[in-house]
């Protein structure tokens, strides 16, 4: 299966539904991402309006206007499938030695390289005995869900910390292209480069107005 991301395109009221997967494939297009297709991301507050939804289907949609989008509940819901998540990870991660998030090795690779190799730093984070369990977790078929270790800094952030992070990335996803047409992407994996994006897009989507769109696209 392939791995799709899911970016966030946000579109002028004047807009019409049947232009907005095109206008949103052909914004980011001029930021060199192709190979695009709207994505059901969303969750919808509309009953019978579902003509001004872009692809609607079962109390879903890859995008529409603001007001018939269910904006809050999409936050509610991974509030609280975060803060379920970081239950399951703290009851795995129990009793293991705290331990180092990856940048932490990678930095170390990069000063220098010729010391400390790529494979060193590989096997310096995974080789950690909380990065272990996770992993095992992870493997296991009944699994509930998986435990992101790119997630660990935000882990260790604590339970509430962790929640409003799933809150924070409910509705931006992996990157936010802007009405003034800027592409807003987190600058690196690390939690506080997370953070930094997420906070600056959820400033621009609570700033739209309700007949502006928004619209899911998932790319390759």
């Amino acid at each position: 299966m392939p791995d799709f991301t899911v970016l966030t395109v946000c579109l002028p009221q004047a807009t019409p539904t049947d232009k907005l997967g095109t206008a949103a494939a052909a914004a980011l297009a001029c930021h060199g991402i192709t190979d695009a297709g709207p994505a059901g991301h969303f969750l919808t507050t509309a009953k019978v309006r579902t003509g001004k939804l872009l692809q609607p289907w079962n109390g879903t949609a890859a995008g529409g206007p603001v007001k018939l989008l269910d904006l809050e509940r999409m936050r509610a819901d991974a509030h609280q499938r975060y803060w379920n998540r970081w239950q399951l990870w703290y009851q795995i991660a129990a009793g293991s030695p705290a331990a180092k998030p990856w940048w932490h090795f990678y930095d170390r690779h990069t000063a220098s390289p010729d010391k400390y190799t790529w494979d060193h730093a590989v096997q310096g984070f995974l080789n950690q005995p909380r990065i272990t369990r996770m992993r095992t977790y992870n493997s296991h078929p009944g699994r509930l869900t998986n435990l992101p270790i790119e997630h660990l800094d935000a882990f260790e952030a604590g339970p509430q910390a962790y929640a409003t992070y799933g809150w924070l990335q409910a509705v931006p996803s992996q990157g936010l292209f802007t009405l003034d047409g800027k592409l807003l992407r987190p600058q690196s994996a690390r939690h506080t480069d997370q953070l930094s994006y997420l906070q600056r897009a959820n400033e621009h989507i609570t700033a739209l107005a309700a007949a502006d769109h928004l619209v899911a696209i998932a790319t390759r």
